[in-house]
């Protein structure tokens, strides 16, 4: 049971599928969208949960897919049940709107990172440990009680791949 894949759907935008998407596939050289998210969820999942509890209580807000782009794509990736389990329980702790604006989160935070500081470097820089306290005290300080969920999320990962340096352990 454990090797059971599921069949995940969500939604993402036209320009999402054509340019994040396509380019992640691209630069990962990776011919399959669902090899892709399984690879990046390897990459990233426990600094997620450190960077989902920044925030805290997402307050089950609906997430904007994309506000500048009306056309919508029914995207699916097979995931391992473990994956899946974990998004699910995230989900749930965080008190997210849909498992889908976890799955949108990661792919987007990947391609932000990528054309940052390109994909070797991100990958470098993603390998190491995170200095949570710091990146949560840092992100505090800038914090407005103004902003809804959604967009703290957006400014949360930004300011991550904006100053990744900073917030990274030496081994």
């Amino acid at each position: 049971m454990r090797n059971k894949k599921h069949l995940f759907h969500f939604i993402v935008s036209e320009s999402m599928n054509t340019n994040v998407i396509d380019f992640l596939l691209k630069e990962f050289k990776i011919n399959t969208f669902s090899k892709l998210f399984e690879t990046m969820f390897r990459l990233i999942d426990k600094k997620i949960s450190k960077m989902k509890r920044v925030i805290g209580n997402h307050r089950s807000e609906y997430a904007v897919i994309d506000n500048t782009n009306d056309k919508r794509l029914d995207k699916y990736l097979r995931i391992s049940e473990a994956d899946y389990l974990q998004i699910k329980r995230w989900h749930s702790l965080y008190n997210e709107f849909g498992m889908a604006s976890t799955v949108r989160d990661i792919i987007l935070f990947f391609y932000n990172g990528a054309m940052k500081y390109g994909l070797e470097g991100f990958l470098e820089l993603i390998g190491k440990k995170l200095k949570i306290d710091k990146l949560k005290n840092d992100f505090l300080d800038r914090m407005t009680q103004l902003l809804n969920i959604t967009a703290r999320k957006q400014l949360l990962y930004a300011f991550v791949i904006e100053n990744f340096p900073e917030y990274i352990r030496s081994t």
